[in-house]
């Protein structure tokens, strides 16, 4: 009985641990637009080539602090210079992986049409097999290959990159059990995103920010 009893808990417990859901990271109407440019917030379809999205996930209802809030006629003001500063910022959030592996999804060019991204398929992990999970999509104009990198561009030379997020979404995934489902493709709850001129303040700027923040820190501690 204690040897039945063992090989059932070694059997579940695996799938427990490894319990996900299958997605495909597309989209269809839901376009990735952008500014015409950094002084036309008219909107148009990021042109093939012309930039990459990156996908994040995370059980229904997890909090998250966005990326970046959109600043008006000003452009997208991010919050976070890297994307494992927003991770670390948002626990319970983290990119999926690609295929069935450990991998996480490489970012996925604007390609096939303007607007248009196919990353093609992976699975959330964290989840439960097949339950729903919540997911942003975050995106940047250019040949940058990370949000990293489109991000230190735009300091380096303002307007080099467009930034931006979409709104959270909820999304069904397929289930990976013995025997498991075709991914749902993202492209049904994906409702689209917009990038926009990165306000980046310069490193001066957050320099001095910073000293007024510790001198009125110090003020306050005196009083």
């Amino acid at each position: 009985m204690k040897k039945a009893l063992t090989l059932v808990v070694l059997i579940v417990t695996p799938s427990m641990i490894f319990a996900q859901g299958s997605i495909e990271f597309n989209n269809r109407t839901g376009l990735v637009q952008q500014w015409t440019s950094a002084y036309d917030s008219t909107l148009a379809p990021v042109p093939v080539g012309g930039g990459y999205v990156q996908l994040i996930a995370a059980p229904v209802g997890t909090p998250l602090q966005p990326l970046g809030v959109y600043a008006g006629s000003s452009g997208f003001l991010p919050g976070y210079s890297s994307l494992a500063g927003f991770l670390a910022a948002n626990p319970g959030w983290a990119v999926p992986y690609a295929g069935w592996g450990a991998t996480p999804f490489a970012p996925a060019p604007i390609s096939f049409a303007p607007g248009i991204f196919s990353g093609g398929s992976g699975v959330i992990p964290s989840i439960g097999d097949g339950a729903d999970a919540d997911y942003v999509v975050i995106g940047w104009t250019g040949p940058y290959a990370s949000y990293d990198a489109a991000y230190a561009a735009d300091l380096a030379t303002p307007n080099s990159s467009f930034l931006g997020i979409s709104a959270i979404a909820t999304t069904q995934t397929a289930y990976e059990g013995s025997l498991p489902e075709p991914p749902v493709p993202l492209s049904l709850t994906f409702q689209g995103m917009k990038l926009a001129p990165g306000v980046i303040p310069e490193p001066a700027t957050l320099a001095l920010v910073g000293l007024g923040a510790a001198a009125l820190m110090i003020f306050r501690r005196r009083r």
